[in-house]
């Protein structure tokens, strides 16, 4: 007999709080550090189209979001949009116009319009979840990790089940997540529980699991704002279905799909919540991810299958 949790039917009564059957998310880009190996030097951003994927397997369209605007600009994007993405990869937090200053400002108005009543939710994967406390406080709080091309389970916390990030996940999901190596893992820095309490950050935020580095080093695999749709994992679920570099470890299972899909549907759901809409259909139009092309870095080498990739020239003609 199949469990409540196991079902895959819904009724109206649970869905009562969606907004939008079309959400659109943002995702911010970031600096091209780590791909100048692959594209050159001189380009200004990119965005991993994996993340761009993973929504999108879930019913959601994208924007991107670009780094170096100023502040209207991110206010359009956090009024328009039903929630934004921070991505991995990396970079450095305190570059003027960069990736940390960007998501500082997205997480700070998210927090604005949450208090005022809009639900506005966040989700940060990898640099992503890293990022979240910069974004709360100012301050670089990561502790350096090794764990490269590991897949793991997670260790979840006593209380995970209270969480809105795993709830409502089928007992199938989490046993998967419990016991199979599906949650891959390619960072050299971490969260770790006792540097957030050091920063009185436990307050805000709930750490839903954890896992070891190589070294034995605890760090936070999961986490989730105590107040707000905020939600942060270190692994990367978009690489089980979408990145395919050979040797590097991804699990492709059948059990590794279904984390993918389960976290994709989470997050975009939780946008579904969300009624924000551009003012017209025409800038909807212009502003959507589709007006740019992937480009195929895999083939160069890089760990991304494919990547969109973007000038100055793509910012400065921004119609936002």
């Amino acid at each position: 007999m199949t469990s409540q949790k196991e079902t895959l039917s819904f009724s109206e009564d649970e869905h009562s709080d969606y907004l939008t059957d079309t959400p659109i998310i943002g995702i911010l880009s970031q600096e091209t550090y780590i791909l100048r190996n692959y594209i050159g030097e001189f380009h200004h951003s990119f965005i991993v189209a994996s993340y761009v994927k993973f929504l999108e397997s879930a019913g959601a369209r994208v924007i991107p979001v670009w780094i170096g605007k100023d502040d209207d600009y991110y206010r359009k994007v956090v009024n328009y949009t039903n929630g934004v993405l921070f991505p991995g990869g990396g970079t450095y937090f305190n570059e003027t116009g960069g990736y940390g200053e960007a998501a500082r400002k997205l997480y700070n108005l998210a927090k604005v319009v949450n208090d005022k009543g809009t639900y506005y939710p966040i989700f940060g994967v990898c640099l992503g979840l890293q990022v979240l406390p910069y974004a709360e406080k100012g301050d670089d709080i990561r502790t350096d990790c090794e764990l490269k091309h590991v897949a793991l389970p997670l260790k979840f916390a006593e209380d995970y089940e209270k969480s809105k990030m795993f709830s409502k996940a089928p007992d199938e999901v989490i046993n998967i997540l419990k016991t199979k190596n599906v949650t891959y893992n390619f960072h050299r820095f971490c969260l770790t529980e006792e540097t957030l309490r050091g920063d009185k950050l436990l307050q805000e935020w709930k750490v839903t699991s954890t896992d070891k580095d190589i070294n034995g080093i605890e760090f936070v695999s999961s986490m989730e704002n105590s107040k707000y749709p905020f939600y942060g994992v270190q692994f990367h679920p978009e690489k089980n279905v979408f990145e395919f570099k050979a040797g590097v470890g991804i699990p492709h299972s059948v059990e590794a799909v279904k984390v993918t899909q389960y976290f994709a549907n989470f997050f975009v759901e939780e946008c579904r919540k969300n009624g924000n809409k551009f003012p017209d259909h025409n800038l909807e139009e212009r502003t959507l991810i589709y007006n740019y092309q992937p480009i195929y870095t895999g083939m160069k080498g890089s760990a991304y299958e494919q990547t969109y990739v973007f000038e100055k020239s793509d910012l400065e003609q921004s119609v936002l």
